[in-house]
């Protein structure tokens, strides 16, 4: 383990039901990159499995959830702990994420170069498609809430503004998430990184994404082709929240209007594709209409 120069840099992996090898190659890329691993579970049926392992690492704390929290929770954990023992810098992982080996420290050098001018509240990789090679866009939003998409190729040599991110590989200091604040656990999975960003920017700070710094990525469990677009398939579940969430953004003086709006309906858009093409149409349609109605519940409430 490499402790890297300027300030310990704690890695925090959520974990729920992980495949075994997966979590290892990224516990192995991760070894020589940060000076903490810490593995938040959420619940995993699987524990058992690798559970050992974890612990057999002088580099690795396991913190186990006794059930599923949700994303959000566990990451709040994690930056617990990470404050507990240290961390100055933080870099947040899903349980398959993909590194390279210079991963983290140059994201770490992009952070400390930019932070001399600027505010800067995170810096991101891009993400590369591993099925289809495609990057993903990044996004960048006026205080209005209307959206600019920026595609990168990956060959940039300056980093790009952006409104939000994805917060698996993204790099921030404990500063700015003290600043900031915790992550709403109450919005479990979906819009979590999302609300965090718009947050940060509402408090003055701004994002950026470093093209010389790639994941690989895929969203969604699947995919489906839908006209030009290949729309990912997240279980019943993870619908409920996208569409309970999607409400929730109403709420937020931070988030613009249009923005939340533009959202809700596309949320209402997609799920009427799934009911129209995916065969468990029943269960489809009972987690939408919950999460409409626990949606609009909390806009009535709030």
């Amino acid at each position: 383990m490499n402790a890297i120069s300027t300030g310990s840099v704690h890695a925090i992996v959520v974990t729920y039901n992980p495949t075994p090898d997966y979590l290892w190659r990224l516990i192995a890329s991760l070894a020589d990159q940060v000076e903490k691993i810490i593995v938040v579970d959420n619940g995993s049926a699987n524990i058992a499995l690798w559970r050992a392992r974890c612990d057999a690492g002088a580099y690795v704390e396991l913190i186990a959830l006794p059930q599923n929290m949700g994303i959000a929770y566990a990451q709040n954990a994690g930056n617990d702990r990470a404050r507990m023992t240290g961390a100055q810098y933080l870099i947040y992982f899903d349980q398959d994420s993909i590194i390279t080996p210079c991963f983290v420290s140059s994201l770490k050098a992009a952070f400390l170069s930019l932070s001399q001018t600027r505010r800067v509240a995170l810096v991101a990789p891009v993400f590369k498609d591993e099925q289809q090679g495609f990057f993903y866009p990044l996004v960048w939003f006026s205080r209005y809430g209307t959206r600019r998409k920026i595609f990168p190729t990956g060959q940039e040599s300056s980093a790009i503004l952006v409104s939000i991110a994805i917060s698996s590989g993204s790099f921030t200091s404990m500063a700015v998430m003290d600043h900031v604040g915790a992550m709403r656990s109450d919005f479990f999975i979906d819009y979590v990184d999302i609300e965090w960003c718009l947050r940060a920017v509402n408090a003055g700070y701004v994002l950026f994404a470093i093209p010389s710094v790639c994941m690989v990525h895929s969203i969604g469990e699947r995919s489906i082709p839908f006209l030009k677009w290949r729309l990912p398939i997240h279980s019943e579940a993870r619908r409920y929240y996208r569409i309970r969430n999607g409400f929730l953004l109403l709420r937020l003086s931070h988030v613009p209007t249009l923005l939340a709006l533009r959202e809700v309906m596309i949320n209402m858009v997609y799920q009427c594709i799934l009911l129209a093409t995916q065969k468990n149409k029943m269960l489809q349609l009972r987690h939408f209409l919950r999460g409409v109605r626990d949606g609009l519940g909390a806009l009535w409430r709030g």
